[in-house]
């Protein structure tokens, strides 16, 4: 009996001792997690979990294929940040159908049910977050300048509710194009919207970039939605080799009437949006809508996780696709050279007779 006690005694406490060990082991590897943590910021807010559950309204204007892409990448990027829609984060898309008067009710009921986080998408929707939404956080994309909008002085001067992503236009990538499809090409038009400030700051610098690479640029205006198909003839009745669509929300949503008019006289149409190649442009040079949307939602997160929106500067995103469709080149006869073919990211209505090998098509 006495030796079975002195088995039992000793087996406890070989435990007690090698349970000892384990945890001082493990507690000097927890020590060097932590210190590690502390002084890596980065590492501390990807880790942190927001103090509350975040009511999050994404506020959009209309319904285009970039707007979709941006969408999916916001939602993309929420999803991959480590949070749990529902537990930390709930979403509600709002959506204006390009109606100005409904945009700023979406607003208006957004902050009646006590949302805690706007993400806008386009230009408009961010002027309404700004005038209605003051003291909410604010974190924008699909703009082309934030600036221009009213969001601030600076990427680093800024309204204290407000951050977010915007996209300038591809202008340099847009005349390199040209200059390779259409290398005698002197001459470009485009549309624009008087009233949208994102299509005036884009005629403004596309105006610059023309400018130096020696061609001249021509403009005409267009201020409702009825109004751009006589617009777009006007501008197809000058004197241009090509019409440089540039981005717009009122242009995107009436796209379909540039098209036709540009089909009509037979002239190259290149756009600056995934939706212009949707809708029948030849050739577009976009940003990447998507990646600029999950580029948003990882400063959101940052948001809500306690970060201060007045403390993040404003990011540009510089990633662009090319998109070639090659059923409306061949509508208009127009011809892509085949190292513009093999380096697009996108290619509409290939035939596999084409014989080049590109990326996916549709």
């Amino acid at each position: 009996m006495w030796f079975a006690f002195k088995r039992l005694a000793l087996g406890i406490t070989l435990i007690l001792v090698t349970s000892a060990i384990l945890l001082f082991t493990d507690l000097d590897r927890r020590t060097g997690i932590n210190d590690r943590s502390a002084n890596n910021p980065d590492r501390q807010r990807t880790e942190a979990l927001p103090a509350k559950r975040w009511n999050v309204d994404l506020i959009e204007y209309n319904t285009v294929v970039d707007v979709e892409e941006a969408e999916a990448g916001v939602l993309g990027g929420l999803r991959d940040s480590g949070l749990v829609e529902g537990r930390d984060y709930s979403v509600r898309i709002r959506n204006a159908q390009g109606d100005m008067a409904t945009m700023n009710s979406l607003v208006d009921a957004a902050i009646s049910d006590r949302t805690d986080l706007l993400i806008t998408f386009s230009t408009p929707t961010l002027q309404a977050a700004i005038q209605r939404a003051r003291g909410v956080p604010v974190v924008f994309n699909y703009v082309a300048n934030a600036v221009w909008a009213g969001a601030g002085r600076s990427d680093t001067d800024h309204l204290p509710n407000v951050t977010g992503v915007y996209l300038p236009g591809a202008y340099d990538e847009m005349i390199a194009l040209i200059r390779e499809v259409l290398p005698h090409a002197r001459v470009l038009g485009t549309l624009y919207v008087p009233s949208e400030v994102n299509t005036v700051y884009h005629r403004d610098r596309f105006a610059e970039a023309a400018s130096k690479a020696g061609l001249e640029f021509v403009t005409v205006a267009a201020n409702t939605y009825s109004e751009v198909a006589d617009a777009a003839l006007a501008l197809s009745g000058q004197k241009i080799d090509a019409i440089c669509q540039l981005p717009g929300n009122l242009t995107a949503s009436a796209f379909p009437a540039i098209v036709e008019a540009a089909r009509r006289s037979r002239l190259p149409l290149f756009g600056f949006q995934t939706s212009a190649a949707e809708a029948g442009a030849p050739l577009a040079v976009a940003r990447d809508y998507g990646d600029a949307g999950a580029a948003a939602a990882r400063l959101a997160v940052r948001i809500m996780r306690g970060e201060s929106p007045a403390a993040i500067p404003f990011e540009p995103a510089h990633e662009t696709k090319l998109i070639v469709n090659v059923k409306a080149a061949r509508d208009i006869g127009l011809r892509i050279p085949a190292p513009v073919l093999a380096r697009a990211q996108r290619v509409i209505g290939a035939q596999p007779a084409d014989g080049m090998k590109r990326g996916p098509t549709k």
